[in-house]
């Protein structure tokens, strides 16, 4: 009877989590933001109905993955600035998906677990190694969700380091025809928005940021933060530096753009050297044994099946 009642106290557990998770939460902050757009608008609040336009709901699983992290939310607080890095570096908003992937999290973690258990359940296995199997698929289901995010960032990081060298490189140039940082900035996103989205988005967010009332210090730290890749933050401290010493911002970009061009050259040769060295690996456990099979093979076969003692 043990463990029967283990598995509906665990599916019950699960049961309560979600209905308070998704339990009506009135946030006054929300309602006000949204009365304030409709008024500042001009029109009623049935302004998006007469185009003929409703708000998009959101599905049931990111309903509940918001509503969980929510309730979890004192659980990851230790966590909560690195994560919300990690969610910005990844291209996601920290303040709108914090709280969904926290929930995902939770939700992966009880998932695995409650398969676990159900799985050494039908297999008759003892009350210890069903603990120890919920134990390990809650801790592997929190960990599925941080490794996809890791793999987000990995692959923005790669994206936006290739476009690099053309955003500076039009910074140079938009700086030396006379505009602005800040105009120069916005012009360069503008046309990076088909080659390169995810630059062009984080300067886009530069430029609202900048607009806003920010320092060019805050934003472009905050930039810098945000992509997490060394070159823009050496970018960043180079144009703050420029700008705290009143040096001229497009000389500055000039240097910085041929260093960074000799700089990148440099990595790439360094790469390229070493190939010879990350060849011979496949070459030693995959590549010679095909071969040695290809031209021993048939000899072996005369050998071992008598052909060769004649």
């Amino acid at each position: 009877m043990l463990i029967p009642l283990m598995v509906f106290g665990a599916v019950a557990l699960l049961g309560i989590v979600a209905v308070i998770a998704l339990s009506p939460q009135e946030n006054i902050l929300k309602i006000r933001l949204e009365s304030l757009s409709a008024s500042g608008a001009g029109v009623g609040p049935t302004r998006g109905r007469a185009k003929g336009k409703t708000p998009q709901k959101e599905n049931f699983f990111g309903m509940l993955s918001k509503k969980m992290g929510h309730a979890a939310k004192s659980i990851f607080e230790g966590a909560g600035d690195e994560t919300s890095d990690r969610l910005a570096m990844a291209g996601f908003n920290p303040q709108t998906y914090l709280s969904t992937f926290n929930g995902a999290r939770v939700m992966a973690g009880l998932g695995l677990a409650t398969f676990g258990v159900l799985f050494m359940l039908l297999s008759g296995a003892s009350v210890g190694k069903m603990v120890l199997t919920a134990f390990g698929g809650f801790i592997s289901g929190m960990l599925f969700p941080s490794l996809w995010l890791s793999m987000q960032i990995r692959g923005r990081r790669e994206k936006i380091s290739s476009s690099l060298p053309n955003m500076v490189d039009l910074l140079v140039v938009c700086v030396e025809a006379g505009l602005g940082l800040d105009a120069a900035m916005l012009r360069v996103g503008q046309e990076l928005a088909l080659s390169a989205p995810e630059l062009s988005q984080e300067l886009g967010q530069l430029g609202r940021e900048l607009t806003g009332g920010q320092s060019h210090e805050q934003a472009l730290t905050r930039l810098a933060r945000r992509i997490g890749i060394e070159d823009v933050e050496n970018l960043v401290s180079m144009l703050i530096q420029a700008e705290r010493f009143g040096t001229s911002i497009a000389v500055s970009l000039r240097v910085f753009s041929d260093s960074f061009r000799t700089a990148r050259r440099q990595r790439v040769e360094e790469a390229a050297a070493k190939t010879t060295v990350k060849l011979l690996f496949p070459l030693v456990f995959f590549i010679f044994p095909a071969i040695f099979v290809i031209l021993l093979g048939p000899s072996v076969v005369n050998f071992m099946s008598g052909g060769g003692l004649k």
